[in-house]
């Protein structure tokens, strides 16, 4: 049995359907995140598991003890929220200490216990300090050794570094996977951000609708949408069509050899859906083994490190390339270019 076990979950509010039978198991120690756009149900799932939304039917299960009508201050789980809620009046070794006083712990035990987070959570120096003097990656540490200070079962977070910026989100991402690690706390992570679930998760659950979609690794869920839903979602994938024809795919009006990806029974044949990762397509050079194919620049965006090119294939398909800045300098809309794929890197989705 799962540490914890979440069965047939469903909340509505009103005639909407929130969670809709969801079913989730976790490990004991695993930092699993719950994907996915804003109105899914990850949220919602977060707060049953917290205690603070009563679903509807179904159950959830700690250990093997059902706690689906359990308050949440009798859960021992650890919650932290986008907007942090700390004492602003109280300093930061306060606002730690604040749940182990509500716990009635005696003031040695708090005041060690106290320290000891600070130096786990890096704020050790900065403990006389109130949270309006700290920044907002150190406001979150206050914030997640506060959850972590009672020693919880699990740490619920709600999509925590949302408010920061891409260094300080970049930071906290690798400061969340070391105490995930240091800690051995198992943790249940919301966000909407695919790269922060990629760059943290042991599992991810990506949802849409109120349901669980697909849930697996990171690399398995980006090397294998299991949906159309899921490739979109997940790294902006080509959602193309295609001919499946015996050993041939027609792709683009271009016949090539069928990859070994494809399976008839899963993928259907005749006309199917398909998909291809922007990084996977090249602009101008074709490598050995790959298929060309001409298309019609429509767009060229900057994007740091590379642009994102969108073209037009022949046949009216649209297609999002990311290319090399030198790949694409000389690009304007409506100019024409070459684009090549190599087959191996086509993924197919399911019929429906």
């Amino acid at each position: 049995m799962a540490f914890l076990d979440i069965r047939t979950l469903r909340k509505a509010y009103g005639s909407a359907i929130a969670l809709d039978g969801v079913d989730l198991s976790i490990n004991e120690g695993e930092f699993v995140t719950l994907l996915g756009p804003s109105g899914s149900g990850k949220t919602t799932l977060l707060m049953s598991i917290a205690g603070f939304t009563r679903p509807d039917s179904g159950t959830i299960l700690l250990d093997g003890a059902d706690i689906t009508g359990v308050d949440p201050e009798d859960r021992n789980f650890g919650l932290v929220f986008q907007g942090y809620a700390l004492f602003p009046h109280l300093s930061v070794a306060n606002n730690i200490a604040f749940p182990l006083r509500v716990r009635k712990w005696d003031k040695a035990r708090i005041a060690a216990r106290v320290d000891e987070v600070m130096k786990l959570v890096g704020l050790d120096k900065l403990a006389a300090r109130k949270p309006r003097e700290l920044s907002g990656g150190q406001q979150q540490r206050v914030a997640i050794g506060r959850a972590l200070a009672f020693g919880p079962k699990i740490l619920l977070l709600d999509e925590p570094l949302s408010a920061l910026d891409r260094k300080l989100r970049d930071a906290m991402q690798r400061e969340l996977k070391r105490l995930h690690q240091e800690t051995g706390v198992t943790f249940v992570f919301v966000t909407h951000d695919q790269e922060e679930a990629y760059a943290m998760s042991d599992r991810i659950a990506v949802f849409q609708n109120g349901n669980i979609v697909q849930i697996g690794g990171p690399r398995e869920i980006y090397r294998a949408p299991a949906s159309r839903f899921v490739a979109g979602f997940l790294g902006g994938n080509n959602i193309l069509s295609a001919q499946a024809d015996g050993a041939q795919l027609d792709l683009f009006g271009i016949r090539m050899p069928m990859p070994a990806a494809y399976d008839r029974m899963r993928h259907g044949d005749g006309a199917i859906t398909v998909w291809v990762r922007p990084e996977d397509i090249t602009l101008g050079d074709v490598a050995p083994g790959a298929v060309s194919f001409s298309v019609t620049v429509a767009d060229v965006s900057f994007v740091g490190t590379s642009e994102r090119v969108t073209v037009i294939t022949t046949d009216g398909q649209e297609l999002s390339v990311l290319a090399p800045s030198a790949a694409a300098r000389e690009l304007t809309p409506g100019s024409t270019a070459t684009c090549a794929l190599l087959p191996s890197v086509i993924g197919f989705l399911a019929r429906e």
